[in-house]
Parts: structure tokens; C-alpha cells; sequence
């Protein structure tokens, strides 16, 4: 698998302008490492998104299911330490 590669993305004008103002600002070094933080952060909120969604998805499904109590006992004595 290749370390690492090029993705040609194009961009509205506005959107070039505000890399542009990003790099001269100094924030980063170049318009290549504006995007890989741009890229990072999306994945990082998708991800979360995601998660959030399972979380809902699961807890709506446990809260409808049907349960019995179940009591498990057991003598001490035949616990194995």
C-alpha cells in the first residue's frame, strides 16, 4: 500500500481565497496541509456522527425489547479462586 498520494480537488473560488488567507496567516505552512487538517476534521465529526447514531439506534432498541429478570445463585464454596 502506498504511504501516501495525490487527490486533485477543486475548489470555488471563495473557498481558494479562504486557504490562501489561512496560509498567509500563518496557521499552516501550505494550502496541502490546510486540507489534510480539513479532511481530519471531517472524518473525526463523521466518526462521531456515526457513533451518536449507534448509541440512539441501540438504546431505542434495548428500551423495546421485551426482559425477564433473570437471578443467577451460587454456593461460594464452588467458586474456584
Amino acid at each position: 500500500m502506498k504511504a501516501s498520494g495525490r487527490v486533485s480537488v477543486a475548489l470555488s473560488a471563495e473557498q481558494l481565497r479562504q486557504v490562501s488567507q489561512i496560509v498567509q496567516s500563518g496557521e499552516f505552512d501550505s494550502a496541502g496541509e490546510v486540507m489534510r487538517e480539513a479532511l481530519r476534521s471531517w472524518l473525526h465529526h463523521r466518526t462521531a456522527r456515526a457513533g451518536a447514531r449507534l448509541r440512539r439506534t441501540g438504546r431505542t432498541f434495548i428500551e423495546t425489547q421485551p426482559f425477564e429478570r433473570v437471578e443467577l445463585m451460587f454456593d461460594a464454596a464452588d467458586a474456584k479462586a
